[in-house]
């Protein structure tokens, strides 16, 4: 084994269910674990959704690829459950509980951490994020307090790098009438809503009488279709846009409303922040971890 992956995500892969291919065709063991054999069936529902991922003319090459990742992956969930077991974790409630309250210690306190914790608490419920915290509080009495701890200047540094993922979008409120091209006067319809709307005609009775289906409301910058977001940049609240030809349909929009975005304040991000530092941190320490366990571990693959 000569490189660990990224080990968290391995580590708690939960079975996936999905109709693939058969792996009957596999060794019945695909390797061992000091002395332990490391079954097909163990495997199933993690192998069966990789190898169908392959290209319909997959190779030996790739099948044997997918499975040793598979086995990898079964490696080190044995060797993690080994060291939760000697250190006397067992994933639970209590212990997503523990985690999440040391969390929480390093949080300032803002609506943001409130809303955080309302966030996250459900997910204490779940195998998953009970894993996680075990492999943590494992962690923490393994290595020094100082490598796993996130730091408010930690917290702002990140917060400074990752800027661009912290902006609000603008959020445009509109009004649109759409005309399916199917329509003989789809064009001459179009020019003649929107002549209506600028001789101050009420939006809604022009939208039903000619969409009644239309869509519209208020939507973020990333909802906005690129065709109306060259039409809108323009134009201010109460104004109507020219007729906007696609190729299935004219539009007509009314700008209602606009609200620009701006940066969210680190206060508001902090405990999001905090989490993704601290799981950044627990990855990288966990390798170490596996790194040693796999150098002393007797591991065996069987031949494809």
């Amino acid at each position: 084994m000569k490189r660990v992956p990224t080990v968290l995500a391995a580590i708690t892969a939960a079975p996936l269910l999905c109709c693939a291919m058969d792996t009957s065709e596999l060794p019945e063991v695909l390797g061992h674990l000091n002395g332990r054999p490391i079954r097909r069936e163990e495997l199933a529902g993690e192998l069966a959704p990789q190898l169908a991922k392959l290209e319909f003319d997959r190779d030996a090459a790739q099948i044997r690829r997918v499975v040793r990742m598979c086995v990898d992956n079964e490696v080190y969930r044995r060797l993690i459950d080994a060291e939760l077991k000697k250190y006397g974790i067992t994933p639970s409630r209590a212990v997503a509980e523990e985690y999440l309250a040391g969390l929480l210690k390093l949080m300032p306190l803002s609506l943001s951490r409130a809303n955080f914790e309302r966030e996250i608490s459900p997910r204490l419920e779940t195998g998953d994020f009970q894993l996680k915290a075990a492999v943590h509080i494992y962690l923490e009495r393994r290595f020094p307090p100082a490598l796993l701890t996130v730091s408010p200047a930690e917290v702002a540094r990140y917060y400074e790098y990752n800027r661009l993922r912290y902006r609000k979008p603008d959020h445009w409120d509109i009004g649109i009438i759409r005309i399916d091209r199917s329509r003989a006067d789809a064009a001459e319809a179009a020019a003649a809503a929107r002549a209506r709307l600028l001789q101050g005609e009420n939006f809604e009775r022009v939208a039903q009488e000619l969409d009644p289906e239309g869509a519209g409301g208020k939507l973020s910058s990333p909802e906005i279709r690129p065709l109306f977001a060259r039409e809108l940049a323009g134009m201010a609240p109460g104004d109507v846009s020219g007729v906007i030809s696609s190729d299935d349909a004219y539009y007509v929009l009314l700008l209602r409303g606009r609200e620009i975005g701006g940066m969210m304040a680190l206060i508001e991000v902090a405990p999001f922040i905090v989490m993704e530092v601290s799981a950044a941190k627990d990855a990288l320490a966990l390798r170490r971890v596996l790194t040693e366990l796999t150098a002393e571990a007797q591991i065996s693959y069987a031949p494809l």
